[in-house]
C-alpha cells in the first residue's frame, strides 16, 4: 500500500533525533553529554605511497561538537575525514570510538557523487541509507518506508518523494543525502563540503538545519565556506598536513542578504576584548 506523505508526520519513530523524551540544557544541548571524547585520533600519520598527507594528528571530537573542517586543497582534509570513516588506514597513530561509534557514523558525501541522469526517485535514495554491506538482494519494510517518509517530512522535502533526483534543485539533493544518512540511525553525523554549488540562501537553509541536528548529534563539515561556518561551528579544525584546533566565538549571522566577512571579522575582535 503506498504512504501518503501528508499522513507520516503522525507516525511515531523511535530514533535518537525524534526521542524528544530527553531533557534539553538552555542552549539547546542535550543534558546526558558528557566530557569524554567520542572519537580521540592519537599521532595519526598517512601517505598516499611516498608523498606524505598527514604528519602527528591528534584532537579529540565531543557529543556537543559542531567541528568544521578547513584547509587548502591538498591539506589532507577529505583524508582525515576518510580515515575517521574506516575507509584508509592509518600509516601509524590511532584512531578510538565510544561505544562502538565508528559502526554508528551517517556520512554525507559531496553532491557531485550522485549520477543526475539516473533515473532513481529521492525516496529510492533516501531508503538505501537502510542497505547493508552484507546484505544479498534488498527491499525495505513497511516500517522502514515509514521511517524514510518520516525522515523526508521533518527536512520539508516530503513532497518530492516521487521526484527523479535530477529533478530537484542542489539544495535539495543535500537534504536528499542528509536523510539518507539518517535512515541508518547514526550516532554522529559527518559531511563533505555539503553546501559545494549551491547557492548562499540554500547554503544557509543547510546550516540551519545542521545546527538543529547538533542538538542531537555531534557534527563535523568539511567546507571551504568559512564565512557561513562562523555563525555555526563552536570548533574548527584547521588540516594542513598538521592539525590545529581552534574554539569559536559565538557570531550573528545575517538572516538573508549578503554575508560580510569584514563585518564577522569585527564581531570575532569584538568577542574576545
Amino acid at each position: 500500500m503506498a504512504l501518503r506523505h501528508e499522513n507520516i508526520a503522525k507516525i511515531t519513530i523511535p530514533t535518537r533525533i525524534w526521542n524528544m523524551n530527553q531533557e534539553e540544557k538552555g542552549d539547546g544541548t542535550m543534558e546526558n553529554q558528557t566530557n569524554e571524547p567520542i572519537i580521540s585520533c592519537s599521532n595519526l600519520s598517512f601517505a598516499y605511497g611516498q608523498e606524505e598527507v598527514l604528519r602527528n594528528v591528534s584532537f579529540d571530537v565531543y557529543s556537543h561538537d559542531f567541528l568544521a573542517v578547513i584547509g587548502p586543497n591538498g591539506g589532507g582534509k577529505s583524508t582525515l575525514m576518510k580515515l575517521m570513516l574506516g575507509l584508509l588506514k592509518p600509516k601509524s597513530g590511532e584512531i578510538s570510538y565510544a561505544k562502538d561509534l565508528n559502526h554508528k557514523i551517517g556520512y554525507v558525501p559531496q553532491d557531485t557523487g550522485i549520477n543526475k541522469d539516473f533515473p532513481i526517485q529521492v525516496i529510492d535514495v533516501v531508503k538505501m541509507g537502510f542497505l547493508k554491506s552484507r546484505a544479498f538482494g534488498f527491499r525495505t519494510s513497511y516500517l522502514q518506508n515509514k521511517r524514510a517518509y518520516e525522515i523526508l517530512n521533518r527536512l520539508e522535502i516530503a513532497h518530492l518523494a516521487k521526484c527523479k533526483i535530477s529533478e530537484i534543485s542542489g539544495g535539495q539533493r543535500q537534504r536528499v543525502l542528509i536523510a539518507r544518512a539518517l535512515c541508518g540511525d547514526p550516532e554522529i553525523l559527518m559531511l563533505d563540503e555539503p553546501t559545494s554549488n549551491i547557492d548562499t540562501k540554500a547554503q544557509k537553509e543547510i546550516y540551519d538545519l545542521l545546527k538543529f541536528f547538533n542538538n542531537f548529534y555531534p557534527i563535523i563539515v568539511i567546507s571551504h565556506n568559512i564565512s557561513i561556518l562562523l555563525g555555526y561551528a563552536s570548533r574548527v579544525l584547521s588540516v594542513n598536513r598538521e592539525v590545529v584546533m581552534h574554539d569559536m566565538p559565538q557570531v550573528v549571522m545575517p538572516n538573508q542578504g549578503h554575508i560580510c566577512e569584514i563585518d564577522i571579522l569585527n564581531q570575532i575582535l569584538e568577542s574576545r576584548k
